[in-house]
């Protein structure tokens, strides 16, 4: 029916509690009063909610391993050329060789802020060693043996940390489209509504204005005066517009809310690539959670693909970035 708690100095001390208490799972009688060092924990309870502050005030980071008895060796050049849509280029398997890759697997709370709020949760998984963003390997990474550590090392330098949250905010909007639609609908349909009762409204105005003019006997001055108010009409209504297209627009925002640095064998396949007579080498990670290529990244706008082709010096793009031209070189 309870539990007792020894806990550190420091924890204590943020809750502000004794370093051994008593947790209880259902409030106590009303005719009785709480004994000291006992806390209840349920719904919505001030201790249970002091213990979520405090779980929410960092986010939490694990590191682990993983460990594979077979990792595929053969039959590359296939697989290659069935996962990528080579534009307008030829690839020729030169070798491959077993190494260690590091993956970065984040949790982040999205908000899309408009009149209304709504939140979510949404995972992401990156290859940090080449910027790709990797999809499907989330959930099979429960089936994959493990050895989690604890030793502090640095996982992410600054510069793929910042590649890292441009990719999240350029590419989480797509991915959240279906959790988002009602939402999305909801305030399209507002706006549609007040768009529709201001139209009314100043149209209504208007048409007032103008009967006034010609059924009152007004001075010239009034007379133009009130014929200087209707003609700021037009743009009040464009103006009252905007602020309802301001009130209801979506405003999408992403934060890490819990990490996993995973360190993970791999195969890389050393690969040439052939675009007419230029050659350019480039190397493909086999993920042997996914059991498919990882995706190349465009040197352009940074996306991950499996579609791409070369610029005229050779940097690799996909199919939007080749047709605008490489942004590297301007080829």
């Amino acid at each position: 029916d309870n539990m007792e708690v020894l806990m550190p100095t420091e924890l204590a001390q943020s809750l502000e509690t004794s370093d051994l208490i008593k947790l209880l799972p259902e409030e106590a009688p009303e005719t009785e009063s709480p004994k000291k060092d006992h806390y209840h924990i349920q719904f919505q309870s001030p201790f249970l909610e002091k213990l979520i502050a405090l779980a929410n005030a960092k986010a939490p980071l694990i590191r682990m391993n993983l460990k594979f008895d077979y990792i595929k060796t053969g039959g590359f050049e296939r697989l290659v050329q069935e996962q990528f849509d080579w534009i307008k280029t030829k690839i020729r398997i030169n070798g491959t060789g077993e190494m260690m890759t590091r993956y970065l697997i984040l949790t982040c709370r999205y908000r899309a802020q408009s009149d209304e709020l709504k939140e979510g949760l949404l995972e992401f998984c990156f290859n940090l060693d080449t910027g790709g963003m990797i999809e499907n390997m989330i959930a099979p990474l429960y089936y994959i043996q493990k050895e989690y550590h604890t030793r502090k090392t640095t996982i992410c330098s600054p510069a793929e940390i910042e590649k890292i949250q441009e990719q999240i905010q350029r590419q989480g909007p797509a991915m959240i489209e279906n959790e988002l639609a009602d939402f999305v609908n909801s305030m399209n349909r507002r706006f549609k509504r007040d768009s529709a009762s201001l139209e009314e409204y100043y149209q209504g105005l208007a048409e007032e204005m103008k009967a006034g003019l010609s059924r009152t006997r007004l001075s010239e001055k009034a007379v133009q005066e009130r014929q200087e108010k209707l003609a700021l009409i037009p743009d009040e209504l464009k103006a009252k517009k905007e602020d309802l297209l301001n009130k209801y627009s979506i405003k999408i925002n992403f934060e890490p809310v819990a990490a996993i640095a995973v360190s993970s064998p791999c195969i890389k396949i050393l690969t040439e690539v052939l675009a007419g007579r230029r050659k350019s080498n480039v190397s493909i990670i086999y993920n042997p959670v996914t059991k498919l290529p990882d995706p190349l990244v465009c040197r352009s706008c940074g996306d991950s693909s499996y579609a791409v082709g070369y610029c005229d010096n050779m940097h690799i793009n996909c199919p939007e970035c080749l047709q605008k031209g490489c942004m590297v070189c301007n080829a």
